[in-house]
């Protein structure tokens, strides 16, 4: 049997290329990781509707979110060590937090000389405003996107998160250590 005879090209019909294997999945993945990065610096810099940021991440902030979401009432040196900072640094902020009125320190009932870091009613009443403004941007932002949908996208996400986490892991082990 004769093989198949090749059809002339048609006119102005490019002729088919043949993918070099792995391009087409590394232009998916590039634009993978292009999207998630781009969402990452859109969603840091979100802005609710009087311009201030939906997350918010400066030092105060996280004064106030450390207290308010800690078990018990945080000393200065639990503070420094919810935040990863030093213990003069932690002073710092509480008492500039402090000034602003969102906490209150307070000392201890045992140890006068131990100061504890409560929420104020001003403090709460930044944290459940912050919270309100999440909540309907998240709705705004995720309207109509299924469980479904969110659920595999998280799990993409997770699973891409995980992966340099874990190679860094393995690279502390097989460093030697001084």
């Amino acid at each position: 049997m004769d093989p198949p005879a090749k059809q002339p090209p048609r006119a102005g019909v490019p002729p088919k290329r043949r993918d070099v294997p792995g391009q087409r999945r590394s232009a998916a993945e590039s634009e993978l990781i292009d999207e998630i990065t781009t969402a990452a610096r859109r969603i840091a810099d979100a802005r609710d509707s009087y311009g201030e940021p939906i997350f918010r991440s400066d030092r105060a902030w996280r004064v106030i979110h450390a207290v308010a979401t800690s078990r018990y009432c945080l000393t200065i040196t639990d503070l420094a060590r919810a935040l990863g900072v030093r213990k003069q640094v932690a002073h710092e902020l509480a008492h500039a937090a402090a000034l602003v009125g969102v906490i209150e320190l307070a000392p201890n009932h045992q140890d006068k000389r131990i100061l504890q870091a409560l929420l104020t009613p001003r403090g709460r009443a930044a944290i459940a405003a912050a919270h309100a403004a999440e909540a309907v941007w998240l709705a705004t932002l995720l309207n109509g996107l299924g469980d479904h949908h969110l659920a595999a996208t998280t799990q993409v996400v997770k699973v891409i998160r995980q992966r340099p986490e874990r190679d860094a892991r393995e690279l502390a082990r097989r460093t030697p250590k001084p």
